[in-house]
């Protein structure tokens, strides 16, 4: 994917992602005095709606062009990092990763380290909330934006627990072609790697709604983590 031509319209496809829902549901595991960094922030909107109602928001993506334009919309510390390489010299009361993020991690030794770099960066006391994919099966649509047309096709294996997914961006003309691989991973392998570091699970919530329970069913998971004080 050609990122620096394209991130300026990353929004525009995304525009019917309910943004503001994700939001709120963040919301319910932040206090006021909390300070957040959002890991994977991308164009920056999920941690620009937070700002707005009064937290404290940083930011970290592996990706100049969309940090370039979270920049004219967050008021923050944004860090041009990546998940497994997270060099930080702050702690933070909630750190966030949403929108699939950590799906892009290839195995559950990726999401261990992954996760241990969340827990260095988190104070005690803290929550780590995650936004996992968790569609199983294979199917394709195509959807349209004002000159702008996404067809997509993914598919799923389910001994891998691989899904590869091909996007097809039609803007003004010209196409962008966007294939990606992501790992589904179980709610036994996020409970179990989170273990393994001295984390704990202590909820998982579907369609960020606190009161539906996530399952191994769900279209996607949302998972409340916290370390284990001893």
């Amino acid at each position: 994917m050609e990122y620096k031509e394209f991130a300026k319209y990353y929004d525009n496809f995304y525009k019917n992602k309910n943004y503001a829902k994700e939001t709120e549901f963040l919301k319910k595991f932040i206090n006021q005095n909390d300070k957040i960094i959002d890991i994977g922030c991308g164009t920056g909107l999920h941690a620009s709606l937070l700002q707005q109602s009064g937290f404290i928001v940083d930011g970290l993506d592996i990706n100049k062009e969309m940090l370039d334009i979270a920049k004219t919309r967050v008021n923050s510390n944004l860090y041009l990092q990546s998940i497994l390489d997270i060099n930080i010299n702050q702690k933070y009361d909630v750190v966030i990763s949403m929108f699939a993020v950590l799906n892009h991690l290839k195995d559950t030794q990726e999401l261990e380290k992954a996760l241990i770099n969340l827990k260095s960066i988190l104070n005690d006391g803290g929550k780590i909330i995650i936004d996992l994919h968790n569609s199983q099966n294979s199917c394709s649509k195509t959807d349209s934006y004002d000159n702008m047309t996404r067809t997509m096709e993914w598919h799923y294996d389910k001994k891998s627990k691989i899904e590869v997914s091909k996007i097809i961006f039609e803007i003004d003309g010209k196409k962008y072609i966007d294939n990606h691989t992501f790992r589904i991973f179980t709610i036994d392998e996020v409970k179990q790697c989170c273990e393994n570091i001295g984390l704990v699970v202590k909820k998982i919530y579907e369609n960020y709604d606190v009161n539906k329970s996530g399952s191994a069913t769900s279209k996607n998971l949302q998972f409340l983590i916290c370390k284990v004080l001893f």
